[in-house]
């Protein structure tokens, strides 16, 4: 897998991942701890005590209203439902922003009470009762989650996350689900499929292959589309162009090569910014040239004096790095680069 696929591949996997992570911060005992010992007797629990989650104990009640105090308004219903459906809000995101703001010392389920209490004090009567019953279904399916086993091998990642897919329709209506999941699995979808866009398209001209890629993107994320480019980093757009560009690219001369990809720069960063970039690249040019330099001469040297001691050998290689690279800093840096290349390799193999 490339490193674009791998990218939008990690945006819908970072998500599950943080499930797990947050799960077992806030209660790392759960299976752990009697009766006697459990400090969430005190809190109503949502898996335990109510079949619907709408009763609240007056505690949480009066205690949700200073620990989930506003800067500004928070949303109205409709608001929420709205910005969900276009892919401006993520509710799991909002969830975890709630459960950073529960006192300190509360447990898993004490946390959720306290949530519960906002929901309750914040929106009335059908609303509320929306939000904390889909509240209550996703802490049921993140326990599910946890005893999810991620780490099979006898599934590809997209047979696995198809599994992830059915399990939360166990918890949630398909409209709950596509309110709380729909842009991370229109994400995963996405990178799922990308490399057959990309395969099918490949002897495409440039700018209709954009035309269509655009068009699939569009396809693949539906109403969560214009919430995806507006948060998309300009640098991002930049690259995955000149990806898309890159096999027309390829059968241009070294200059008409070098005019395309300056054309494509300025668009994106302006003038100023292509300066900018042409000064990085050509750096990064000269040092790659005075790396394949040092690497000829220092095989050189070594089939040149193949007699050497261990330290006249060291004591040779880096003299000659301190030549050509132009500094003792840049020799050692270059040093330490190659070693830690070197311990790669061998725990690799």
């Amino acid at each position: 897998m490339n490193f674009k696929n791998f990218r939008y591949l990690s945006m819908a996997f970072g998500a599950l991942l943080l499930i797990y992570i947050v799960y077992r911060i806030i209660n790392p005992n759960t299976l752990e701890t009697t009766n006697e010992e459990n400090p969430n007797d005190i809190a109503e629990s949502y898996f335990r005590t109510q079949s619907d989650g709408f009763s609240v104990d007056p505690f949480y009640l009066e205690s949700a209203k200073t620990i989930f105090s506003a800067d500004g308004r928070f949303l109205r219903f409709d608001e929420i439902l709205g910005r969900a459906k276009s892919g401006e809000l993520n509710l799991v995101s909002e969830l975890w922003n709630l459960r950073r703001q529960c006192p300190e010392g509360s447990t898993r389920e004490q946390c959720h009470e306290y949530i519960k209490a906002f929901l309750k004090n914040e929106y009335s009567g059908d609303d509320a009762k929306r939000l904390i019953n889909m509240l209550s279904n996703y802490l049921k399916y993140e326990e599910a989650m946890v005893q999810l086993d991620p780490s099979s091998k006898s599934y590809s990642n997209q047979e696995r996350y198809e599994q992830i897919k059915q399990l939360r329709r166990k918890y949630f209506s398909k409209e709950d689900a596509e309110l709380i999941f729909g842009l991370e699995e229109a994400t995963a979808d996405f990178s799922f499929n990308r490399k057959n866009f990309l395969d099918e398209t490949k002897n495409l001209k440039a700018d209709e292959r954009l035309r269509l890629y655009e068009d699939y993107r569009k396809k693949s994320f539906g109403n969560f589309y214009n919430a995806v480019v507006a948060r998309e980093p300009l640098y991002d757009k930049f690259e995955n162009e000149m990806d898309l560009r890159q096999a027309e690219l390829s059968k241009l001369s070294g200059l008409e090569r070098e005019s395309k990809e300056k054309e494509v720069r300025i668009r994106y960063f302006g003038k100023d910014g292509n300066d900018r970039m042409e000064k990085v690249l050509k750096e990064m040019k000269e040092e790659e040239e005075k790396i394949s330099k040092l690497q000829v001469a220092e095989k050189n040297l070594l089939k040149n004096y193949p007699n050497l001691s261990e330290s006249e050998r060291e004591k040779k290689i880096m003299e000659l790095r301190i030549q050509t690279l132009g500094s003792k800093e840049l020799a050692e840096e270059y040093t330490r680069r190659m070693e830690y290349e070197k311990t790669l390799k061998n725990s690799e193999n």
